[in-house]
């Protein structure tokens, strides 16, 4: 079976540019959870890793903490071109 060209650890990556950005934003879990209507708890499980994100929770997450979802991703697969 070929390898694969997304990098295996891509999503921990992602989960954790959101929480540095989350951080950096001076968001707690909580306010982040409220702008989106979730529960502080699904914030919590995703930034632990029992929770995976999907493309569109992604997209929401990014945007609500104020990063560009584009922007960010292209940079965490960028740390795998050189």
């Amino acid at each position: 079976m070929p390898a694969s060209p997304v990098p295996s650890d891509l999503h921990a990556r992602i989960v954790a540019a959101l929480t540095v950005a989350r951080r950096d934003a001076r968001l707690r879990q909580v306010d982040l959870a409220k702008r989106l209507g979730w529960q502080q708890a699904y914030v919590s499980r995703y930034e632990t890793g029992e929770r995976q994100l999907s493309v569109d929770e992604y997209v929401a997450v990014a945007v609500a903490i104020g990063v560009d979802p584009v922007a960010l991703l292209g940079e965490l697969l960028c740390q795998d071109c050189s």
